[in-house]
């Protein structure tokens, strides 16, 4: 298993922790809280989560890295217009900047369900963020295996880079990028999540700059590293976003019947309706 993918595996799993422990809290009396939860919807989410994390492993038992036969023919004039000069970049420090921006882009939104507002509430916050970063994780680890992307490090000549690192698996795991997939999600749920707990708010136009930047910058970086192509980011990017806007939306109390908490509801089956 991938470095990075263990890395992100132990924040979540500690994420997953603090989660159920803030689920098990009673939620306090009197508030007019803007999110519910509901067993089928959770259980749908994990499900659809798990769900991708296990047809991905599947297909990955048959995953074959590149030989030095295949890299060698590769030619970067081959790749489209946009993402071509990506061929070009390799940066070990970029690398290393976006996975600690990254890391802390995921633990960010774990505040949402201990402080303000949603600690009155964490049980219903925190539960809501984990689904999140499951589905968009376990759709990311899918995806990278069913495209089997080669990055943009093994079409660059330069010597730096190891035959061993082109070799290897995570070589053609490109698309869609991971971390901007998480970062995207993150935020995008940091940002909407916030703006819900906080209506009125003067500062929710700031938060929402400040988290779509700091998404944008770890795409940059991760272009920069030589670790995706252009499109990789951009749909990772869209990938997070729309997983980080659809995951509370559907947690949503209708203003009109929050004295019940009936919450939004969608599902095929298990509590889904789209």
């Amino acid at each position: 298993m991938p470095l990075r993918m263990v890395r992100d595996l132990a924040v979540m799993t500690i994420g997953f922790m603090v989660g159920a422990l803030a689920f098990s809290l009673p939620a306090r009396a009197g508030d007019d809280f803007p999110f519910s939860n509901d067993a089928g919807r959770e259980g749908g989410l994990l499900l659809l989560s798990a769900a991708a994390f296990g047809f991905g492993w599947h297909l990955n038992r048959d995953f074959r890295p590149l030989i030095p036969e295949e890299i060698d023919a590769l030619d970067p004039a081959q790749l489209n217009g946009l993402d071509r000069a990506a061929a070009r970049f390799w940066s070990p420090g970029a690398d290393r900047a976006s996975d600690h921006l990254v890391h802390t882009q995921m633990i960010l939104p774990l505040g949402l369900g201990l402080a303000g507002r949603g600690s009155r509430q964490p049980g219903k916050v925190l539960p809501m963020y984990l689904e999140t970063m499951a589905v968009t994780s376990g759709v990311t680890y899918l995806l990278k295996t069913v495209f089997g992307r080669t990055r943009p490090f093994v079409y660059n000549r330069n010597p730096a880079i190891s035959a061993d690192l082109k070799m290897s698996s995570t070589a053609r795991r490109s698309f869609p990028s991971g971390h901007a997939a998480s970062a995207f999600a993150s935020m995008v749920f940091f940002a909407g999540v916030y703006e819900d707990l906080n209506p009125g708010a003067g500062d929710t136009g700031l938060v929402w700059a400040g988290c779509l930047t700091s998404a944008a910058v770890t795409g940059v970086l991760r272009i920069k590293a030589g670790r995706h192509f252009t499109s990789d980011v951009l749909a990772g990017a869209a990938l997070g976003a729309l997983v980080g806007y659809l995951v509370p939306h559907w947690h949503e109390v209708d203003p009109e019947s929050r004295g019940g908490q009936a919450g939004k509801q969608f599902g095929v089956s298990y509590g889904f309706s789209f």
